[in-house]
């Protein structure tokens, strides 16, 4: 069910940074460590039939994590803006797996089209720094509002610029460093209510 990476560490590599200096919209000059995939979907509850949604997927470290994690009666909305992997992602041999090429601020129209009414989690590595106030607000509120009762939405970034965004829209917010991810990342897990 995985996606296979027919290219290596070091092709991946060198895919990633010709990505990022044509595409400036894109987080990282390299793929989220399997270190620090492992910490976050272990500690996400992906117990039973889950709804699970990602934001800016790029290559699919999480989602390939989140499909050997997720059961046989759930689904994992992909959300990415990125076409080249959009086509990627839409590679992987999955049922479970929505590929849909559009911004994270179509997350509602995007879930009523594949079928379902809301989120159990929402996991984000988009460079929320990068995104003008307003859009980045309507993000945070319309994840909000598709996350069900319980729903938690998690953030990883390169610094805690998200933070107080976040308190505004959602009542607990928690902030972890990961120092020995390189670079260290910042991760914010936020809850629904």
């Amino acid at each position: 069910m995985a996606m296979g990476n027919r290219f290596g560490p070091l092709g991946c590599g060198i895919f990633m940074v010709r990505q990022f200096l044509r595409d400036r919209r894109i987080a990282s000059l390299k793929s989220t460590s399997p270190y620090l995939v492992n910490r976050i979907c272990d500690r996400l509850d992906l117990t039973g039939d889950r709804v699970v949604v990602e934001y800016g997927p790029g290559l699919g470290c999480f989602t390939r994590a989140l499909l050997e994690r997720l059961s046989p009666g759930s689904t994992l909305v992909a959300i990415e803006t990125h076409e080249e992997f959009v086509r990627r992602l839409r590679q992987v041999p999955d049922s479970r797996l929505h590929v849909a090429p559009r911004s994270a601020e179509g997350v509602k129209d995007i879930l009523r089209r594949a079928g379902v009414r809301g989120a159990d989690v929402v996991l984000s590595g988009i460079p929320f720094s990068l995104i003008p106030e307003g859009p980045k607000l309507r993000i945070l509120k319309d994840t909000r509002a598709v996350l069900g009762k319980g729903g938690v939405f998690v953030a990883y970034q390169s610094s805690a610029h998200l933070e107080p965004y976040l308190k505004q829209v959602f009542p607990r917010v928690r902030t972890e460093w990961e120092p020995f991810h390189i670079p260290p990342l910042v991760v914010l897990k936020a809850r629904a209510a």
